[in-house]
């Protein structure tokens, strides 16, 4: 199967207005917006769909509470999407609609959905230059900062699940993605959807309480510059940190998780490794989530002591 990437998310929402703002703030670009629900976009044209609770046009939670409904990921074809079709098929109910977008259950019941989708590839991303000892590629110029993080692409989603192995049947040896890496003793593995790809586009750890739970989705954005930058003015208009900013040792990325308010949380990321099928997987046996991290966000406080100003700076006059 060839796919491009992580198409959508689907969320039910208990507070329409909360959520609506919670994605804007987030970076994303609205769509559109009715009474029947809100569509944001990233950059390459990735979705997050909410809708009311009320809303009748969904799947079904995977377990009681969710609001998570559905993730689609994108193909590149009509024929890679009829050979999903038929595969799936063989032991599930695969519903079709008008646009051609498949839909099913996997084995831990999180709807699932393919449908043919190409992501953006015309962004003007220049890559950020950066000093280092040997190689100087900023000159007389001043580095990047960021009033606001704007997500390039939906780069994985997590999950917590109650069978693990049934699901790495599902998306590994039915569906065709590439093991990454795991963590021993049946506690976690990352996947991606390619053979070249960021080193994983669905990360799933297996539940200790026996039930199905939505994780986050994580953000693509362009550098660690616009983690911190983003996640700054994020926490500024008053939403929650899970945890971070830090760094993972598996991926190698770095990351700051906020809380949403329609269910679990959601990333930036950036600086991801990225793998090919030359990579071999790793066992880990221990579980460390990160090198390094703070547990709330970055705090901007006055500590008392004096120091210069950005307005103060701003009058110096260069040395002659």
């Amino acid at each position: 199967m060839a796919f491009t990437g992580l198409y959508s998310t689907l969320f039910s929402a208990p507070d329409m207005k909360k959520a609506r703002r919670f994605y804007a703030d987030w970076g994303l670009k609205k769509v559109s917006d009715s009474k029947s629900g809100v569509i944001y976009e990233t950059q390459v044209g990735s979705r997050v769909i909410v809708k009311p609770l009320s809303a009748k046009d969904m799947p079904p939670p995977a377990a009681k509470g969710m609001n998570f409904r559905e993730m689609v990921w994108g193909v590149s074809s009509k024929k890679h999407l009829v050979e999903i079709h038929k595969e799936l098929s063989k032991d599930r109910d695969v519903t079709v609609d008008k646009d051609g977008t498949l839909h099913c259950i996997d084995p831990n019941n999180i709807g699932v959905g393919f449908r043919v989708w190409k992501p953006k590839s015309n962004l003007k991303l220049p890559r950020t230059k950066i000093n280092s000892y040997s190689d100087q590629e900023r000159v007389d110029e001043v580095s990047t900062f960021y009033e606001q993080a704007s997500p390039i692409r939906a780069g994985h989603i997590g999950f917590i699940l109650p069978d693990l192995k049934a699901a790495e049947k599902f998306y590994k040896d039915r569906l065709g993605f590439w093991l990454s890496d795991r963590y021993a003793g049946g506690a976690a593995i990352f996947l991606r959807f390619a053979a070249k790809s960021q080193h994983h586009n669905l990360f799933m750890i297996n539940s200790r309480e026996g039930m199905t739970k939505y994780h986050h989705t994580a953000f693509e954005v362009r550098d660690i510059h616009e983690v911190f930058g983003g996640g700054i003015a994020f926490d500024k208009k008053g939403w929650e940190t899970e945890v971070g900013p830090g760094r993972h040792p598996i991926s190698s990325a770095y990351f700051w998780y906020f809380k949403d308010p329609c269910e679990g949380a959601v990333e930036y990321f950036t600086d991801s490794d990225y793998v090919t099928e030359s990579w071999k997987p790793h066992n880990y046996r221990i579980n460390k989530f990160s090198e390094w991290h703070l547990v709330d966000g970055i705090k901007q406080v006055d500590d008392g002591k004096i120091r210069p100003s950005m307005a103060a700076n701003a009058k110096l006059q260069p040395a002659k």
